[in-house]
């Protein structure tokens, strides 16, 4: 396959340029004129820009890949790699094993803190904050092998500055490099935490450790009805003092915010009215406070029933996407394009790149094309140690993007979020068309990749 007069921007930061790109196999075999070549298909890529397939650093797909056309999702908006454990353990080689014959994307894993995890190849290893803490033999493992440290910041609101502080002190301990996971959505209302944060980590860096984020780009982010009220309070709110308790607690830290929290799953029809509403909007239906409805959601629908929280600022993240070390992690799992009607998912799972190129891009002005497709793809490869991927290079694997710079955009919202983003033209994945005109959608075993 031969594509003519692309416009190549290679995922180096570096100006694009125009020529022809070849392919052989699952590699990409000449960059140059190929006007002499035989080739079974030629692409006419005039205006079009081919960049290397996106590189999702931040995916909690584990368990859906599974599931019929799950990759849908993904392959839609550009994405050709997805890093998956960061939130749960990796899977095991099994399970792996089992997922060779069904997937369309490339998969690498971080791993929970386990000695056996990290020596059976994982490209990173997970740390939440407020768990029990990494042993120091996962630690010095994780060290030898070269992989990064992945945090997740604890009570990112409150205690933001004081986890940072820990995850940073544990990364000069091993010296290993640091990962710092969503970190989007960690601000709230204090807007001066932002700069102060990535104080801390220029800091760091000017030590000569590494260290990197991720983000997805909207302003909202998705918790738990549970994440509401404290942990005690969970399985016992129908006790009346402990009830008591638990809307005192929310009423102190969400005050006037519940017109920006939203109920994002129901049980039935009858509740339809319910969902992607406020909790405001709830409250004033059932003429009741904004803590006693939140309680009583908790009741009917469990802690684990999804809300909406719109708690950022738009300029909050431009200025981390600002920083030279910031990609892009959807923080969510690839879903097939089949709604479900009692349950909103975050546009963040169809949208995330494309809205990086729409919104902060070509709109915002926060970072030059180049710049942005280096975020999505040589950044994180290098990051998480991708070999022969996030890069357009003679030799590497074709993993492709090949897109409109002028109409790329994210077309998923809040209220609609199963929809497919445009401008996207074709996605390849080790040189197999996966989505996309002119080829139509082609399904192509994924492969679970190798760290080297």
């Amino acid at each position: 396959m031969i594509f003519e007069k692309a416009s190549i921007v290679d995922g180096s930061g570096g100006k694009r340029f125009s020529t022809d790109l070849a392919l052989l196999g699952e590699r990409i075999a000449r960059i140059g004129d190929c006007s002499s070549l035989e080739a079974r298909q030629r692409i006419d890529a005039r205006a079009l820009v081919l960049a290397p397939g996106f590189i999702d650093v931040h995916a909690h797909s584990e368990q859906r890949w599974f599931e019929p056309r799950s990759s849908a999702g993904f392959l839609a908006a550009g994405i050709t790699t997805a890093i998956e454990g960061a939130r749960n353990s990796s899977l095991t080689a099994e399970q792996a094993g089992d997922l060779r014959g069904s997937l369309r994307l490339n998969l690498a894993f971080v791993a929970s803190p386990r000695r056996e995890e990290i020596e059976r190849g994982a490209c990173g290893l997970s740390v939440r904050f407020g768990d029990a803490p990494p042993s120091e033999d996962a630690l010095r493992v994780a060290k030898d092998a070269g992989i990064p440290l992945v945090v997740h910041l604890r009570n990112r609101e409150r205690e933001l500055l004081a986890s940072l502080d820990e995850a940073l002190a544990l990364a000069r301990t091993y010296e290993m490099p640091l990962h710092i996971a969503r970190f989007s959505y960690a601000y709230g209302e204090d807007r001066a935490l932002v700069h102060v944060a990535l104080e801390r980590l220029d800091a760091h860096r000017a030590r000569g450790l590494p260290v990197s984020c991720d983000l997805f780009p909207y302003i909202a982010d998705e918790s738990a009805l549970g994440a509401l009220f404290p942990s005690t309070t969970l399985s016992r709110v129908r006790n009346d003092d402990t009830a008591l308790a638990a809307m005192l607690h929310a009423r102190l830290h969400y005050g006037d915010r519940w017109g920006r929290i939203s109920l994002r799953a129901v049980r039935d029809e009858r509740a339809l009215a319910d969902l992607g509403a406020s909790i405001e909007a709830i409250a004033a239906r059932r003429r009741l406070s904004c803590e006693r409805t939140a309680l009583a959601l908790l009741d009917e629908l469990g802690a684990e029933t999804p809300l909406l929280h719109r708690s950022l600022n738009e300029e909050d993240l431009a200025t981390i996407l600002s920083a030279e070390f910031a990609c892009i992690g959807t923080a969510d799992a690839s879903y097939s394009f089949d709604e479900d009607p009692f349950r909103l998912r975050h546009p963040r799972a169809y949208g995330s790149f494309p809205r990086l190129f729409s919104r902060f891009v070509r709109v915002l002005h926060a970072l030059a094309l180049e710049e942005a497709v280096r975020r999505c793809s040589a950044l994180p490869a290098r990051i998480f140690g991708l070999r022969d991927r996030g890069e357009i290079r003679e030799g590497a694997f074709a993993d492709l993007v090949l897109f409109d710079e002028r109409t790329i955009a994210d077309t998923a919202t809040y209220e609609s979020p199963v929809r497919a983003p445009v401008g996207i033209r074709a996605v390849f994945v080790n040189g197999a068309a996966v989505y996309g005109a002119p080829m139509g959608e082609i399904a192509y075993p994924g492969r679970i990749l190798e760290r080297q």
